[in-house]
């Protein structure tokens, strides 16, 4: 909740801005019905995976936290804020599968998929390739659909389905 609460702080300062960070449930025109084919092989992607390696049963806390606070937390600050500061500082773009990507959604990426790879547990760091791959690739789907939809309000969703499906399969 904290770091939520750090990161609309940050949104609301007229620096950034909620809108430019895609604070809005409001999509952009049209974007809609483009966006419906990559929300689609996201949830594809997350079901494969909960059905290839299934959970045990959790506990009313655990998928109350799995639908809500992932996508609440991560999505405002990896595809909201962070890309926008990143966007602003490499201003180059290339046009590919209908955005404007620039290195600003590759570096949020790959620190989106390194925040959940590194570890440290028993004294020891750790480092996982196959988390790494597993959250920074479905993060670049992530990034695609807050380009196209100008809004975080999708990621939000998908992510939340991403994190909770395994416990609903």
């Amino acid at each position: 909740m904290l770091a939520l609460a750090t990161t609309l702080a940050i949104a609301a300062h007229p620096a950034f801005g909620w809108r430019k960070a895609g604070f809005t449930v409001r999509q952009a025109v049209g974007s809609l019905e483009a966006s419906l084919p990559v929300l689609a092989l996201y949830c594809a992607f997350f079901l494969a995976i909960a059905l290839a390696f299934p959970s045990g049963t959790p506990t009313a806390e655990e998928a109350a936290f799995q639908l809500t606070m992932p996508g609440f937390e991560e999505e405002p600050f990896y595809r909201g804020l962070l890309l926008l500061a990143l966007d602003r500082a490499f201003t180059g773009r290339a046009r590919f599968v209908g955005v404007d990507w620039g290195w600003g959604a590759v570096l949020s990426c790959l620190l989106f998929g390194l925040a959940h790879a590194f570890g440290y547990s028993s004294g020891r760091f750790t480092f996982d390739a196959i988390t790494m791959a597993l959250t920074a690739l479905p993060a670049f789907m992530g990034v695609w659909l807050r380009l196209r939809t100008d809004s975080v309000l999708l990621p939000i969703l998908a992510h939340n389905f991403g994190n909770s499906v395994s416990l609903l399969v």
